[in-house]
């Protein structure tokens, strides 16, 4: 008995063992990875800018809208979030049950 438990202790610690002395071997790679870390989100960040001047550019162009007319409608957003239009809602076979 006692050396079968000493036969599953061996197999059940063998890949722990092992798994310690394989991990410097994939550390290895860290390093270039690490150097990389981020490119090519960058990369792809700066492929999907078309203008990068464009916020400096167009500074000092008038907006849109003015303070009223946002005022106005936030309070309208807000209203509808306080009283909301009512829904009409049709539910065809879902939790039938009469059989």
């Amino acid at each position: 008995m006692m050396r079968h438990l000493k036969l599953v202790l061996v197999i059940t610690a063998l890949p722990a063992l092992l798994g310690g002395c394989a991990a410097p071997l994939v550390a290895s790679g860290s390093p270039e990875w690490d150097a990389q870390f981020g490119e090519r989100v960058r990369i792809l960040q700066a492929q999907q800018l078309i203008d990068a001047q464009a916020p400096v550019r167009n500074a000092q162009t008038i907006p849109a809208s003015d303070g009223r007319n946002t005022r106005d409608a936030m309070d309208r957003l807000g209203e509808s979030y306080r009283s909301p239009p009512p829904t009409n809602v049709i539910n065809i076979g879902v939790g039938g049950g009469g059989g």
